[in-house]
């Protein structure tokens, strides 16, 4: 493992956290050397409000990274989630990290209606244009197919500049999720061959290993960017895979499986 590489820790055990724990393990986390946490952002799925808990974690912590695990952009108004994410990045002195995904069809079904993912996909584009527009301080207009805006501003710009860092969730194998990260900070890619059983949110299937999926998107990604940003990926827990992780310049590892509160003070894996 390089020294570029930083070890990130989801607060998400599997039977969930509330939100005080999730905040003390937090704590724990950036006392034991962790780089940065992530929290879930699904609320069909029983999570706390990921802003408040990450607002509780920026006043209890001075050093570790604040993300979420992924925000879904087109449930939100883009104003509110620039505002929120702007005030969390002036009260943790510039350490938030977005990242920003279509949602899962679950979510869209639950709150939202159908999965249209062309639709939410315009929608998804919609929304990151007005939220890095507000985050310059500068008032503009908008029309576009969704969201209309007059003279728009926020109160709160990010300590972040030009803008708060975000990553991209990317379903492999498809090419329009890298694309659009292209255009941004980085990459947080899932692959089917990861997941134990099933498939994608749009059907997806392997298309190899675990590593020979990891080795193909990471070369996709660089060769539509001439600056990649970070790369964010699940940890598999072995030397082999985080060897090959290191050797691809990913740039994070995080760490999905961790259930006890002395797995996070053990600190990142070796």
């Amino acid at each position: 493992m390089t020294d570029l590489m930083r070890r990130g820790l989801l607060l998400w055990t599997g039977t969930r956290l509330d939100a005080n724990e999730t905040v003390a393990w937090a704590i724990a986390a950036e006392q034991a050397g962790w780089h940065g946490v992530f929290v879930p952002d699904e609320l069909s799925a029983g999570y706390s409000d990921p802003w408040t808990v990450l607002a509780a974690v920026a006043t209890r912590t001075e050093r570790i990274r604040l993300g979420t695990w992924i925000t879904p952009v087109p449930h939100q108004q883009p104003w509110r989630l620039a505002h929120a994410l702007a005030a969390l990045d002036q009260l943790s002195g510039g350490r938030v990290i977005m990242g920003a995904g279509l949602g899962a069809p679950t979510e869209h079904r639950v709150f939202g209606g159908d999965y249209e993912p062309r639709a939410l996909g315009r929608k998804y584009d919609e929304a990151l244009e007005i939220i890095t527009r507000l985050w310059s301080g500068t008032p503009f207009d908008f029309d576009g197919e969704f969201f209309t805006l007059r003279d728009a501003t926020i109160s709160v710009t990010p300590v972040q500049q030009p803008r708060i860092p975000i990553l991209m969730g990317c379903w492999w194998p498809n090419k329009k999720p890298f694309r659009r990260a292209a255009r941004f900070d980085g990459i947080m890619p899932f692959w089917p061959a990861l997941m134990q059983e099933g498939s994608g949110p749009q059907g997806e299937e392997p298309t190899g290993s675990t590593e020979e999926e990891l080795k193909d998107l990471v070369a996709y990604y660089r060769s539509i960017t001439d600056q990649p940003g970070e790369i964010l990926v699940p940890d598999r827990g072995t030397e082999e895979y985080r060897a090959l992780a290191a050797e691809l310049g990913v740039t994070w590892l995080l760490e999905l499986g961790a259930t006890e509160l002395d797995q996070v003070r053990a600190g990142p894996p070796s």
